[in-house]
């Protein structure tokens, strides 16, 4: 549950604006502490984002506020009709949250950035962050991919997109709650690549779980690994192999570190990770990558 400022922070709008949509239109339906505070839930700041993202799209507010009235009560009637009604239980093809997705999207046709970013706070806040990395940030970003491939996306709304993610996710690693004593982990992208959306989520994930993480980024030549490796004393690194092109460049960067290092433990992700050896391949899941380092290198509770 969230304060009523909390809540405006994360949907983008002010504390006066919420209250009036609230008081005016009824979107949202707040509950009281025992103090008599008003306390957000999910639901409500799914509600607040979808109405301000309709705003900065040109509508009224009474329009506005019909439409995401009506945009909720379909999909509550939605998962109504689905087994169970649980909406936890959705399949992560089909529950990417379209809305959303095409709200950012619109975003970015715009090159609305304020609306990208409050699209993307709005999601965040609606679970853990590598349930939203999976299920929704991730096909989301494909998908504006498409879009710019078909047309509909310049590149420079591609861009602003990008840059929105970036932003949210450099914030993300600040905050995360790295601890000294956990084991070193190198994690960063071998020369010439630049696509770091996904192994920053992954080194946002890996700090939250214990790791120390050192996140060297993009393009670090092949030399600089094991300069990196060694001024940490890492027992492991990450290394992202989003290209074709990239794999050769992986490739002598994991052969480089195995001569010096034979015990250190080397994940691979990213969709070309199957064509390098030597290394584990981690696949395509956050949660599951992460995973899968904790269980290698027994990253203490």
């Amino acid at each position: 549950m969230y304060t009523i400022k909390r809540a405006a922070e994360l949907t983008g709008i002010s504390v006066a604006t919420l209250r009036a949509w609230e008081r005016r239109y009824g979107v949202v339906s707040p509950q009281r502490s025992d103090g008599g505070y008003r306390l957000y839930g999910p639901d409500d700041v799914r509600a607040l984002a979808i109405m301000n993202s309709l705003v900065n799209e040109g509508w009224s507010a009474r329009e506005a506020a019909a439409e995401t009235l009506s945009r909720l009560s379909s999909r509550d009637a939605g998962e109504r009709g689905r087994p169970g009604n649980v909406a936890a239980l959705r399949p992560s093809n089909g529950g990417i949250q379209s809305e959303d997705a095409e709200a950012l999207i619109r975003a970015a046709e715009r090159l609305d950035s304020a609306s990208a970013s409050a699209v993307l706070d709005a999601r965040f806040a609606l679970g853990t962050f590598e349930h939203v990395i999976d299920d929704w940030l991730m096909p989301t970003l494909k998908r504006v991919g498409e879009e710019w491939a078909h047309g509909r996306l310049t590149v420079a709304g591609e861009h602003l997109v990008a840059y929105a993610v970036q932003r949210r996710l450099a914030a993300a690693y600040e905050a995360a709650s790295g601890r000294a004593d956990g084991p070193s982990l190198v994690i960063g992208l071998p020369p010439g690549a630049r696509h770091e959306l996904g192994l920053l989520a992954f080194a946002v994930a890996a700090r939250r779980v214990g790791f120390s993480t050192v996140y060297v980024g993009a393009d670090l030549p092949v030399a600089d690994w094991a300069v990196a490796v060694e001024a940490r004393n890492a027992v492991g690194v990450v290394l992202a192999v989003p290209r074709p092109e990239d794999v050769t460049a992986a490739q002598k960067i994991v052969d480089t570190l195995r001569s010096k290092r034979p015990q250190l433990v080397i994940g691979l992700g990213g969709s070309q990770q199957d064509a390098v050896e030597g290394g584990i391949h981690l696949g395509h899941s956050i949660t599951v990558a992460v995973g899968e380092m904790v269980r290698r290198l027994r990253v203490p509770a």
